[in-house]
Parts: structure tokens; sequence; C-alpha cells
């Protein structure tokens, strides 16, 4: 029998689609662009996705895939700083550098390559370049076989290669905000003294001090999520690598100076870089969820962008947003047409205040404080949220006013809505990340998976345990109810009175009334 054509009209949408000859054939799927961009590749069912937050639970995760690999690993990252430790061990928090080697990134990609696990390392070179890294250095001058780096330098004046994408075996493939570096590691509690949170090298006599509490720790406090996912979508992940990796390695070719500094490379015994083929066939579906790669390329790809615009203006509960910057006025002003539609939408942004939200003289201050005052022309109560941890200083017994607040740095780029659609990725809320920065982005469409998330964010900064989050933060309008009165109680133990219930903080951003030195929303 041949096809029969089935036309359905429905809510002023018609559908054609093809039957298939028997019930056991393979089924069709039919999508409708909503959610989901048509800029870029096309969503894909059937992926097994894990959402991880912070860098404990995401790089432990990359480690126990990492050590399994058998054939490839492709890394793309902003930074390479190969000393970090993904995995770290409450039992070695004050071991000596040692104990640790053996959880360093550099250290297992060298027992990969050692394995004949071949390694693809590509990095943005206008800052982070071999030159100023042991492990670089090596891998690029005199690379141990199996190991491959190539630095992208980006097109423009004003931007950089930004993805952080991971893929291992072409099986399992890793899409967020994360760098491979020291500092993008810190558990969920984010704590003010942590001795595992400092540089690889730090002694274990350094180490017993910040335990102490007699020494501050060396970085920050660090907020980030990651998207692991197996299935189908790991196939555009590794088509995007491929393409830039032999983007950069044309780019290389037909630069002089690249070509006699290559023939240095092979003649201190280095193997060439190689191009690569298209990768190996589609993965089989590995789960039930949708998920989709987005882009912001430097040649006018903007699937990120269009997916933002899209998922705000089908945002009928809540728009949710952590994200390191918050200065594109285009998402302000998406944002505000979604409250003037709907002035019952709840609205929460966890983001980075410019000099402490003070005005200064830094253009970032300007577009953070315009992107903030588009919102609040339709909502004037709106307010900015920060995060800051605290906890006792080592004399706090005896010293009056001793708690001390530290600002954690939210790193993550991400944006839940409705509890049905989340985004994550390596694209800041800044114009530059929406037009011509190199950006990659997944966008997941599944309704378990999302509220999982949000209660699990929420919980976190509103310290919340995780076992009472669905019966207190279940409800979206009792959780944006907590988080609106936490921040009120926490300005006034900010200001000492009583203690801080959790780490939401709200502030407005201040700034001058036009941009610094002229400088406009797509630099910074």
């Amino acid at each position: 029998m041949k096809p029969r054509a089935l036309e359905v009209a429905q809510a002023g949408i018609e559908l054609k689609v093809t039957l298939a000859d028997s019930p056991s054939a393979t089924p069709n799927r039919v999508v409708i662009y909503d959610w989901f961009t048509r800029v870029g590749t096309p969503p894909r069912p059937g992926n097994d996705v894990e959402l991880l937050v912070d860098g404990e639970q995401a790089w432990s995760r990359v480690f126990q895939d990492l050590s399994t690999a058998q054939k490839t690993v492709q890394v793309a990252t902003w930074m390479l700083r190969p000393d970090i430790e993904l995995v770290r061990p409450d039992a070695l928090a004050l071991a000596e550098p040692g104990e640790r080697a053996q959880y360093r990134f550099g250290a297992l990609i060298e027992r990969l390559a050692s394995q004949g696990v071949h390694v693809r390392l590509l990095i943005w070179g206008m800052t982070y370049t071999p030159m100023f890294n042991k492990w670089l250095r090596r891998w690029f001058w005199t690379a141990p076989t199996h190991i491959e780096l190539l630095e992208q330098d980006h097109p423009k004046l004003i931007g950089s290669h930004h993805q952080k994408t991971f893929t291992i075996d072409g099986r399992v493939g890793y899409c967020g905000g994360m760098n491979v570096k020291e500092n993008d590691w810190d558990t969920i509690e984010h704590r003010v003294w942590d001795p595992r949170r400092n540089p690889h090298g730090c002694s274990g006599e350094v180490r017993k001090a910040v335990q102490g509490r007699a020494r501050c720790t060396a970085f920050k406090p660090r907020h980030d999520l990651s998207m692991r996912v197996e299935g189908p979508v790991v196939h555009d992940l590794m088509t995007n690598f491929q393409d830039r990796w032999n983007q950069s390695l044309r780019a290389r070719r037909s630069s002089v100076f690249a070509r006699m500094i290559d023939k240095i490379r092979v003649w201190m015994g280095n193997q060439p870089q190689t191009a690569m083929g298209p990768p190996e066939q589609t993965q089989p579906e590995m789960g039930e969820r949708w998920v989709q790669i987005v882009r912001t390329t430097p040649n006018g790809e903007e699937g990120i962008l269009d997916a933002y615009r899209r998922a705000i203006a089908n945002a009928r509960r809540y728009i949710y947003i952590e994200n390191q910057y918050f200065r594109s006025p285009i998402i302000g002003d998406a944002i505000a047409r979604a409250i003037a539609r709907n002035p019952a939408l709840r609205l929460a942004v966890v983001a980075w205040p410019i000099n402490d939200g003070l005005v200064s003289r830094d253009p970032s201050g300007y577009w953070t404080a315009h992107t903030q005052d588009v919102i609040r022309k339709v909502r004037p109560g709106f307010k900015l949220t920060r995060l800051m941890i605290h906890d006792a200083d080592a004399d706090s017994a005896t010293a009056k006013g001793a708690t001390r607040f530290v600002q954690v740095d939210v790193h993550a780029k991400t944006m839940l809505i409705d509890d049905v659609w989340v985004t994550i990725g390596s694209a800041n809320i800044n114009d530059r990340g929406f037009k011509y920065e190199g950006e990659i982005n997944a966008v997941l469409l599944d309704k378990e998976q999302v509220k999982r998330l949000r209660l699990r964010l929420m919980a976190e900064h509103l310290e919340v345990p995780m076992d009472e989050a669905e019966a207190t933060l279940g409800d979206i309008d009792r959780a944006f109810d907590l988080w609106e009165a936490h921040a009120d109680a926490n300005a006034a133990a900010r200001g000492g009175s009583g203690e801080p219930c959790s780490r939401v903080h709200h502030f407005v951003q201040q700034a001058p009334k036009e941009p610094p030195f002229g400088v406009g929303a797509g630099i910074f």
C-alpha cells in the first residue's frame, strides 16, 4: 500500500503527516517549532540527559566518563589549565600535591593518550596560548602521541571562541559553562573556607591554615552548570567540534608564520595536526528527552538568541535566570514585553553586580543597569539577585559582628521557563554573546527534569534541605514569594539586624546616565 496523507486542522494549525504501512513500522514524529528554534540544527529526540549543578558534581561525572574512554576525546574550552583536579575527595583535602596529582585533567589526558585514545584539544588562542603553561607547551611543541592541541583565534577584534564542550567516544557529550581551569570547581555548599578550593600546587600546610580559618581560600566560591547527554544529539556536538577544528587548521595552513611554527614542531618530533572527517554514524536513541544544540557563530548564526526569545515569549508562569552577565538590552526588552502581556509572570535574575552595584566608569555596569531598568519600567519593584554565603571568622566567639559575607562567583549561563524548558551552555546574556561571540548552548524540553532543576537551584540558594524542596518550593508562586522574603530579610541581616537566612540578596545596579566612553552594548 502507498503511504496515505492525513490532514489535521486544530487551533488554526494544519499538519500533514505521512502514515506508516503497518503498526510495526518506525513511527513518525511531528515537531512543532514552538519552544525550539529553526536556526541551526534541529531538535533531537531520544536522548538521556543529566543536569549537573556546580563543579564537584559536574567534574566528577566528566572524570568518570573520561576514565572509560576507548577511542576519542574532544574538548573545546575558552581557558585550559590542566592542573585542575577534577575529583577532590574530602580525605585528600589537606594532602600534599603529589597525593592529589592523579586527579588532574592533564595527568588523566596523558594516561588516556598512552593507552591509544586520540585526544583533541581546541582552545581560544588570543590570550591563553601554549607559551604560558607547562602542559600546553608540552602538548603543543613535543606532544605525546595521540594528543593534538589547536588554538583558534577569533576573526573579529572583539570577542572570543567561548564554547565549552566534551565528547567522549562519540557516545557521551557535555555542554556547559565551566572552563577547564583550577578555579572552576566548588561544592553546592560554597563554603567561605574550603581547603579544596585552592590551586593544585598549594601545600598541605596552607590548606590546613584555610581549614582553621587563619587564611583565606585562594579561589572564590563559584556556581555553574553543565548538561550531560547521550543519544543522537551528541552527533551535533561532534559536528560543531569538527567544523571548528578544520576551520582552525585551514587558517593555520594559510598563515606563513603558522606554517613555520608547524615545521619547527615537526622537526622537534611532534606529529602534524590532522584534519577531522565527518563524525561517525549518529548515536542510537538512549532515552526520551528532546534536546537541541544552539549556537552563536562569527558568521552570523544566532540560534541561542532565537531560543531565548522564543522561550521568553512562551513564558506563562515564571522566568528564572542565572547568568554571569545580565547586560543585553535585547533580552531586557523581551522580558519587559512578556511582563506587559502577563503582569502575574514571576521573575528572578541571579547575576553579578558590577562594582558592588555602585556607579562606576565600567561600561559593563551601565549596560547591566540599562537592561535592569528596561524591566523596571514595567515592573518598578524588580531587583537583580546576587548570591552571598556567610560564615563566622575564627575569632567570632569573642569578636562582635564577625560574620563574614562572601559573594558567590555566579558563572552559570542558564534560563528556566515554566518548569518546562531550560537552556545550559556557554552564552552570557550580553549582545556580543548573542551576535558574534563563538558560543554553544543545549536546550532541553522536559517537564520532569526542568522542575527538578528549579527545585534544586532554588533550594541551594534558599538553603532549603532537598528532602523538603518539593513541599516548600513546588508551588511556583510560593517559591518566588519565599525568594523575595529571604532577600528582604537578608538585607536587614547585612545591616546588622540578625542572622541571614540564606544566600539570596537583592541589588539594584547603579550607573551613570550615559555609556562610559561611548561604548555600545555589543562590546561588553
